[in-house]
């Protein structure tokens, strides 16, 4: 575990994972042998999870962090953490057999973390689960749990129909990070500060746990920019652990940042060629989860409509505001560095709060909801009720100033171009403001202010 993980384990505050945690409990209840996949990308807080889960329950915890004996490490670790001393263990399925015959005194976890290292290094591994499972362990009293952070590794090996294990697990949980509604916990700032934070942090809760109280400029400086800080190189870091060619991935990702959506876009900024790109834009969507391909609402899969973007914030941040300044960086310059992002940083949030709109105008439709764009027309945010035949429009405006009048007739203009139902639908319009409005209400027209978005429950 490197230096950055411990940091992150001490300081790290356990905020609102009921859902993630129940579910393991409502498992673990079940009184019959259960097999979960748990898996996300690296730093979203799945180790806590699993830490939190296991706390005072009979468990083995293990980590593979290196390929050796691993079937030794695992049987240290048994001894290590139930006080007992295992058999010689010279294959899975005996390690198997051996936790199965634990359990017959009562509930028994085995959580093997980082999994999909071990099971791509050794394919007998999930070959021996399926034998064990199917022989002895799915009648058994354990609760095995597999945890992984290479998405697209964990999917292919475990969750797809070609895995050994598919349709032995009886489960699987995706952590996901932090939306705005638990990210802002994190926060004592003001809620357009609690709104700057997010934008620059995101919801990884290993990069929130790392700030301290002082202005959200300062935790800039000294987490970011500050070549000792501790999230000064992290884009590379990951990059660099998951693939094999990083410098190729991060001149994509600043090709991304600089505002190139289409895959022609990308492929003109980064210089790869159209031929190319594609694989490291499946590496980043499917593999690392960090890339993520959008359509317009109703138009989901039709050719030519896909636009790219940076799933996580903090990346989307780094590429934009710390890679381009390295070489100022790296002169000791984090002050003048530190004043550019100060004049500009409202600009990037901008885009950061219509993400943090269209998560509150879903939750309040109830509905799936998405952007939509055709030609020179963007709307912010789009849902329809096919039931009830309502359509609803979402502009969110991140402005110093009250909102007129205008921003409403806008909006009806570019909903015209909305060809769902158009002539015969009921139309509901969305407002979200960071500074209030200069005009009341009217029928069929919401209005949400930046405290309504900062008052929101975790849940």
């Amino acid at each position: 575990m490197n230096m950055f993980m411990m940091i992150v384990i001490m300081m790290i505050t356990f905020i609102n994972r009921g859902g993630e945690l129940g579910f393991l409990e409502e498992r673990y209840r079940s009184h019959r042998a259960e097999l979960i996949i748990v898996y996300g990308r690296r730093r979203v807080g799945k180790t806590l999870l699993l830490r939190k889960f296991l706390s005072g329950k009979r468990s083995v915890y293990f980590v593979v962090s290196k390929l050796g004996n691993i079937l030794q490490e695992i049987s240290e670790a048994i001894s290590e953490q139930l006080g007992v001393h295992p058999p010689l263990l010279r294959s899975y399925k005996e390690l198997f057999r051996y936790i199965a015959r634990e359990s017959d005194n009562g509930r028994i976890i085995l959580a093997i973390d980082e999994f999909q290292r071990l099971a791509e290094y050794d394919p007998g591994f999930l070959n021996e689960l399926q034998a064990a499972w199917d022989e002895f362990l799915s009648g058994s009293n354990v609760f095995l749990v597999l945890s992984g952070s290479s998405v697209g590794v964990v999917e292919r090996v475990a969750l797809s129909s070609s895995s050994p294990i598919f349709g032995r697990r009886t489960g699987q949980l995706k952590v996901r990070p932090f939306t705005f509604r638990c990210a802002k916990e994190f926060f004592t700032w003001s809620c357009e500060d609690r709104v700057r934070a997010y934008a620059v942090f995101g919801g990884v809760p290993a990069y929130l746990s790392l700030l301290r109280y002082e202005s959200l400029l300062e935790n800039i400086k000294n987490l970011v920019l500050e070549p000792t800080g501790p999230l000064h190189e992290e884009p590379y870091f990951l990059l660099a652990t998951e693939t094999r060619e990083p410098l190729r991935y991060m001149t994509i990702l600043e090709a991304m940042a600089s505002g190139a959506t289409t895959l022609g876009e990308i492929a003109s900024k980064s210089g790869l060629s159209s031929s190319e790109l594609p694989r490291y834009m499946m590496t980043l969507e499917a593999l690392l989860d960090i890339v993520e391909r959008r359509y317009p609402l109703l138009e989901e899969g039709r050719r030519g409509r896909a636009r790219y973007f940076i799933k996580d914030n903090f990346l989307s941040f780094w590429f934009t505001y710390v890679r381009p300044n390295l070489h100022l960086l790296e002169l000791g310059e984090v002050e003048r560095v530190a004043a550019r992002i100060s004049e500009r940083l409202d600009e990037y949030v901008s885009k950061i709060f219509e993400e943090i709109a269209l998560e509150h105008f879903s939750h309040s439709v109830q509905l799936r909801a998405g952007r939509w764009w055709r030609g020179g027309v963007e709307i912010d945010g789009v849902a329809v009720d096919e039931r009830e035949g309502i359509a609803y429009f979402m502009e969110a405006k991140w402005s110093r100033n009250p909102l007129d009048k205008s921003v409403l007739r806008e909006l009806e203009r570019k909903a015209e171009e909305f060809e769902w139902r158009r002539g015969e639908r009921r139309e509901v319009y969305y407002i979200y403001s960071r500074s209030g409005f200069t005009f009341e209400p009217e029928e069929g027209v919401r209005q949400v202010s930046l405290a309504e978005l900062c008052d929101q429950e975790c849940t």
